[in-house]
């Protein structure tokens, strides 16, 4: 017994040294510019849209946090959406082939990422790189073996650029933006910034408030950055440069005037980060975390875009290269859980690990509930805004989650699949099987495969 106290004892004072250690010195990759690119070099979804159009239908995906749970659910989706075929104009096409956007957070960033990066070949290996993988297991044993323990409380470096140097090593290969196919979807990473207090989207346009050229910016940074998990992990750092000579763009000004105008305080809500950037006085750095503080859907980047540009219908002619979209469809594919605990069950009071996840839970699902609402909202009005009598446009809201899963014993199976980096092969494979077979019942998802028969 005694040993067995001492061990525990041994494990608190190691835990809390480790948390608490020396002050690290950020390591900040985002390299000075004295001119911003050139168009035709920019990553940004304009751009995107001159290499691949969007033709008749306008294609969205959102992939959730959630850790590997969210990764592997996600690419179930892709899997199905591969393997689902309809004819055009006597052309056999996937249905993945049409997805034009893909939006995501922590954990789905690694297969958004993944797939940006590699195409199809994500169908062949990613299941070993990451889902099958045990990533937090060999993230442990990189960060807390006993040598780079010790030699962590002697070192400024943030335990975050062990997590980056792994996955840049063995997931991402050392890609940078500058790497992500032209024709693949336009990939929309999202992390939190702590000074701004407000989301951080990895697209060249966040990157001219800090007079940075994002090609040359590593993906695994930007994952790192989008699933790192408070007190877990360090934030990763950028830094706002004041050397290209950038002055806030017209379409922001625009959007100061319409935000007063109509008082709409939400947009002003999407305003106030930017000035901040652009604020001298304000802290050099911006400080990255987990996208999910402020959007765990992925699902708030793409409200803010079409604000900002001053509507849908602004939105639609800047992004629309001489393409008559028919259909807008939307997947959000959501690995949020509904985990039982011992709370209220008896008279003790309850651990400290059952109360922050019930809190997690609560503010997640609440917050996720009102952004599919306010998602919904806002897909009504933006197709009132661009269709037309002559031209109408359908749109399909298609929403993937575990409250859809009808055999109990699955459901409680999925709620009880933990979030981390980390699942049996047993676990990843009934994710992906979910997945598909969600996507398959869903009725929206089958109105629109009707539809695409007409």
């Amino acid at each position: 017994m005694l040993i067995q106290r001492y061990k525990v004892k041994k494990i608190i004072v190691f835990l809390l040294i480790f948390l608490s250690g020396c002050s690290a010195i950020a390591t900040v990759e985002n390299k000075p510019i004295v001119k911003l690119p050139e168009p035709a070099e920019r990553y940004s979804a304009v751009q995107h849209t001159k290499h691949r159009p969007l033709g008749d239908i306008l294609f969205l995906l959102a992939f959730s946090g959630g850790g590997t749970r969210a990764a592997a659910l996600s690419y179930g989706v892709l899997e199905e959406l591969k393997d689902t075929h309809y004819q055009v104009k006597g052309n056999d096409v996937r249905l993945l082939d049409e997805v034009d956007r893909i939006s995501s957070v922590s954990g789905g960033s690694f297969t958004s990422a993944y797939y940006g990066l590699f195409g199809d070949q994500i169908f062949d290996d990613f299941k070993d790189v990451f889902l099958y993988k045990n990533v937090q297991s060999e993230l442990s044993n990189i960060v807390l073996t006993f040598s780079n323990f010790v030699g962590s409380l002697f070192s400024t470096e943030s335990r975050t650029e062990k997590v980056i140097d792994y996955y840049d090593k063995n997931i991402f290969k050392g890609k940078t933006f500058a790497d992500l196919k032209k024709t693949s979807p336009f990939i929309l990473i999202n992390a939190t910034d702590l000074n701004s207090n407000s989301q951080f989207v990895f697209v060249q346009n966040q990157f001219d408030f800090l007079c940075s050229d994002i090609s040359q910016f590593k993906i695994s940074r930007a994952v790192a950055a989008s699933s790192s998990v408070p007190i877990l992990f360090p934030p990763i750092l950028l830094k706002k440069h004041e050397d290209c000579n950038f002055q806030k763009p017209d379409w922001l000004s625009r959007a100061e005037v319409q935000a007063t105008n109509k008082n709409d305080l939400r947009l002003q809500e999407s305003i106030n980060p930017l000035n901040f950037y652009l604020n001298k006085n304000n802290p050099p750095y911006v400080t990255l975390l987990d996208g999910g503080i402020t959007d765990n859907l992925g699902l708030r980047t793409v409200i803010r875009n079409i604000n900002l540009s001053g509507g849908a219908h602004k939105y639609y002619n800047k992004v629309n290269q001489n393409s008559l979209i028919k259909k807008v469809v939307v997947i959000i594919v959501d690995a949020s859980t509904e985990s039982e605990n011992d709370i209220g069950k008896e008279q003790s009071l309850p651990p400290l690990s059952d109360i922050l996840s019930s809190v997690t839970n609560i503010q997640l699902h609440l917050y996720n509930t009102e952004t599919n609402i306010l998602l919904k909202n806002e897909l009504n009005k933006w197709i009132q805004s661009i269709s037309t009598k002559e031209h109408p446009i359908t749109s399909y809201l298609i929403n993937i989650n575990a409250t859809a899963i009808e055999d109990v014993k699955n459901r409680n199976y999925f709620n009880a699949i933990p979030t981390s980096f980390s699942l049996e092969k047993e676990q990843a494979d009934m994710l992906i099987d979910t997945a598909k077979i969600l996507l398959r019942q869903n009725s929206e998802y089958k109105k629109l495969l009707v539809d695409l028969k007409k």
